[in-house]
């Protein structure tokens, strides 16, 4: 047998270039198969594990895809926001057994900051590379991703972004300090930025107070342009003044942060103004602009899942959208376009196997008289046949390994969502089944070389 198998890859290596097309071909095939088994288990267990149990996402009107998409797999933007007197009825709801808030709206550097509670945390079962959980607003907690790609560490500060591209209006009033770095743990979590949802409110009521070139637009009684004369005058000097004032504030603020991210420590008289501050800004602050994106919610029992979503859709001005079902049909749509892809891959298998077949027959015509010579040293008409059928094994097998490792190269270089590169143990066994798929196919393109090798003649071919 080792013989056999020696002299097969002998009269393929005879023609290397020839052998090496076919091969390339099959190799496509079979790498474009693998590519697919990977992305679909690589999707599955994603959106598995970034699901983390949610029950229900409650957002503002519009898609329910979108809703989930935005709010749980951080890859869409948001739907709206929604109020919080809105919010806490369904906080209140007695099928709710628990609910996290989630608060979007700006990023840094393409990777989204996320206004939550630390139960966004213990969700995930997130584990801290170092640091610890944010406490304050303005603190932030970092997934793995965001440090590979900004180098942000422990104590950097940072200002963020309006909207979800890299690059945009910068609200530079507002810095967040970095306080944990969160460990790899593939899933969504590794590319957000998350801090208390806070601090996403004295952000944007921040936005509200100033226009697009920074002129103050103080709500209240400041903003009353009822003035006339004098009275507008004094009005306009008194805005000026509370924004000078307010302006002054973030600033010593930013100071007092600055020292405390760099282990400076504060004296007794600048803890207590910057406990004042604190607790000021943030009651200035958020009054405007308490609402949040979507709410996660947790199910008491069963019979949520039914009277719940339905109550929320009819009687509120808010969406109720099922992740489990919203990710099914997501999967759905995604695996049409993957079937054509899987089409596309088998056509171009059964194109190489049928380019191997005839290249296997050139090849036994063209050897016929060394196989005549191979029986007459000895070997039996079974021999022959096997050394037809080896060959042909060989070449799809060695379609296989090359595409196989092929495909493993394409996906490290993926951007894959920047969600990691992990897929279950079911790749493997289902890339072992289409290696006996294509020695199968090798198989079958060898047939009928095989069989004319074994009805040859060799007397008649020995005498020509």
């Amino acid at each position: 047998m080792l013989t056999i198998l020696k002299i097969a890859v002998a009269k393929l290596l005879h023609k290397p270039y020839n052998s090496a097309l076919s091969v390339l071909l099959f190799a496509i095939g079979v790498a474009l198969i693998s590519l697919i088994i990977k992305t679909e288990s690589f999707l599955n267990n994603q959106y598995k594990s970034n699901l983390g149990g949610i029950d229900l996402v409650v957002g503002a009107k519009g898609s329910p895809l979108q809703l989930i998409l935005s709010s749980v797999l951080h890859i869409d933007a948001p739907t709206g926001n929604i109020a919080l007197s809105e919010v806490e009825k369904v906080q209140r709801n007695p099928l709710v057994k628990h609910s996290i808030p989630i608060a979007l709206g700006d990023s840094y550097k393409g990777f989204r900051i996320v206004g939550t509670h630390k139960d966004y945390l213990k969700l995930y079962q997130c584990d801290f590379e170092e640091g610890s959980s944010f406490n304050e607003p303005l603190d932030a907690v970092i997934g793995a991703n965001v440090i590979k790609k900004t180098g942000l560490k422990i104590g950097d500060t940072f200002t963020g972004v309006h909207g979800f591209l890299e690059e945009g209006h910068s609200h530079d009033d507002f810095r967040y300090t970095v306080r944990g770095v969160l460990k790899k743990s593939g899933n969504v979590t590794d590319n957000l930025i998350l801090t208390p949802v806070e601090s996403v409110w004295m952000v944007h009521s921040h936005k509200h107070e100033h226009g697009e070139h920074g002129e103050e637009h103080v709500h209240g009684e400041c903003c009353d342009h009822d003035h006339h004369g004098h009275g507008e005058e004094e009005h306009h000097e008194t805005c000026m003044h509370e924004h000078e004032n307010h302006i002054h504030e973030n600033e010593k603020l930013e100071h007092l942060q600055h020292k405390i991210s760099h282990g400076e420590e504060l004296n007794e008289e600048e803890a207590s103004l910057y406990l004042e501050l604190k607790g000021e800004l943030v009651v200035k602050n958020t009054k405007a602009s308490e609402a949040i994106t979507a709410l996660l919610v947790f199910y008491k029992s069963p019979q949520a899942a039914i009277s719940l979503p339905r109550a929320i859709n009819q009687n509120t001005t808010m969406q109720a959208a099922s992740p489990a079902i919203e990710i099914n049909r997501l999967i759905s749509l995604l695996g049409m376009g993957l079937n054509t892809l899987r089409l596309l891959a088998w056509i171009i298998i059964l194109i190489s196997s049928i380019n191997i077949f005839i290249y296997l027959l050139n090849l036994f015509n063209q050897s016929i008289f060394e196989i005549a010579l191979l029986r007459l040293a000895g070997a039996s008409r079974l021999k022959v046949v096997a050394l037809l059928y080896a060959q042909g094994i060989i070449m799809a097998v060695s379609g296989w390994f090359t595409g196989i490792i092929a495909s493993y190269l394409i996906w490290m270089y993926l951007p894959q969502f920047y969600l990691g590169t992990s897929f279950d143990s079911g790749v493997f066994y289902k890339e072992l089944i289409l290696l006996v798929f294509c020695a199968g196919i090798g198989l079958l393109a060898a047939f009928i070389p095989a069989i004319k090798a074994y009805k040859n003649n060799l007397h008649f071919t020995l005498s020509h």
